[in-house]
């Protein structure tokens, strides 16, 4: 099992229970640390490899996130806690009603997508499922900024899944209504985090679950002007060249409108295909981020990629083509 898996549970959905959680505690010991992160960081194949031998893994692993969790819990100040459930460990400021509504949103949340996306989405691993919410926005950037780039111009985000060493949620505290969203997206990706796959069908996937497990968060004032602003902006921005970045991935990081229509166009295609539940199973459990999932497309679902975004945006150059796709691919989970 590889130490991307240490932030998951083997096994499938958890029954609900009313049992209080066992209270676990951080590692007695030194926790190896990354020496080039300016906040403390778990070096993470270190401390698999400090893993004791016959150790119960699911404690192991539980007890270094929440030695994790203390160390950040110091260098961020007194008013951060840790709280955990069942299945979560969450870092934040939150207290009192508000923080038993965040817990109680991602242990039932998790319970639903995995209900919901029985046979795609799958629980695996061991130790909890980490959430770090942060207060101040420079306090957000100056931690996701140890996992990407220091140069270059980035989409902004409220919060994502990093799949990075020992997957983990990170977030920017906000209202619970404004959270919630994005709790049900990124949690989304961290329980399709197994399958290999496009970037397109993994943010579809998650903004269709974010839709269901939390409408609040849909506008319900757009109306036929919005539809027509969107097929106008639809029009100008892809072509042959763009399509091409859409199924690569690049360009969901796009720091342009050029993101919003991504997101947009993979939640259409995602609502089309998942009309037939049995093939949209199928397709998400042999669909491949190396051609965007073109071949599965056409064993599972009987049309081409091409077929799909010319339902959604019209006829055009739409075909897959990652001979083109010399930037590279992104998996998603942003």
């Amino acid at each position: 099992m590889g130490l991307l898996s240490r932030i998951f549970r083997t096994g499938g959905n958890s029954a609900d229970t009313d049992a209080a959680p066992r209270r676990r505690q951080p590692i007695a010991g030194e926790l190896p640390w990354r020496a080039d992160a300016s906040v403390p960081i778990v070096d993470w194949p270190a401390a698999h490899r400090q893993m004791p031998s016959g150790a119960d893994a699911d404690d192991y692993w539980w007890s270094v996130a929440l030695g994790w969790l203390d160390a950040l819990r110091i260098r961020l100040g007194p008013q951060y806690a840790i709280e955990q459930s069942d299945s979560f460990a969450m870092l934040s400021s939150l207290q009192g009603r508000t923080l038993q509504l965040a817990m109680a949103c991602c242990e039932r949340y998790r319970r639903r997508i995995l209900r919901d996306l029985d046979g795609i989405a799958t629980a695996w691993g061991r130790g909890p499922h980490v959430v770090l919410i942060f207060d101040a926005l420079d306090e957000y950037y100056d931690y996701v900024g140890n996992y990407y780039p220091q140069q270059g111009e980035f989409a902004m985000s409220s919060g994502m899944f990093i799949h990075h060493g020992y997957g983990h949620f990170v977030f920017q505290a906000s209202e619970m209504a404004a959270m919630e969203p994005v709790i049900a997206h990124e949690l989304t990706h961290c329980l399709l985090a197994m399958l290999p796959i496009p970037a397109w069908l993994n943010e579809g996937t998650a903004v269709n679950m974010e839709q269901a497990l939390a409408p609040r968060s849909v506008d319900p004032r757009r109306g036929i002007f919005s539809h027509r602003e969107t097929a106008q902006k639809r029009t100008a921005f892809w072509n042959a060249e763009t399509i091409q970045q859409f199924w690569s991935g690049k360009s969901f990081k796009r720091p342009d409108e050029g993101c919003s229509l991504s997101y947009e166009l993979a939640t259409e295609m995602t609502l089309l295909i998942a009309k037939d539940p049995q093939r949209y199973r199928a397709f998400m459990n042999s669909a491949h981020w190396k051609d965007a999932g073109q071949d599965a497309a056409t064993q599972t679902l009987g049309y081409a990629l091409e077929d799909v975004a010319a339902a959604v945006l019209g006829d055009g150059p739409w075909r897959p083509e990652p001979a083109k796709w010399i930037e590279g691919t992104e998996l998603g989970q942003f």
